[in-house]
């Protein structure tokens, strides 16, 4: 029983090779719910659970910076950490 739930969820964490036969994705979605004691109704399973969604978008590197430098200095501040500060020549 256990080696048949790994194997569903091999199947399961990469649907990118189970494409060409979405049955068997199905039923390893199946026997997964099945091992918690869920139902599953398969005429909900939609190709969006199949494909792999994107990734967001990256932030612009000055937001990230931005974002990153003022949640340090708040983290400095409340925690009352002394800088050093060195000025450049």
């Amino acid at each position: 029983m256990q080696d048949m739930n790994n194997t569903a969820r091999q199947i399961v964490g990469s649907p990118e090779h189970y494409l060409d036969d979405t049955s068997l994705f199905t039923q390893a979605w199946a026997a997964m719910k099945a091992a918690r004691g869920q139902g599953f109704d398969p005429a909900r399973l939609r190709a969006a659970h199949l494909i792999d969604h994107p990734e967001p978008a990256p932030e612009p590197t000055d937001q990230t910076l931005a974002r990153v430098g003022a949640k340090v200095r708040a983290l400095i501040a409340e925690k009352n950490i002394p800088l050093h500060r060195r000025n450049a020549a």
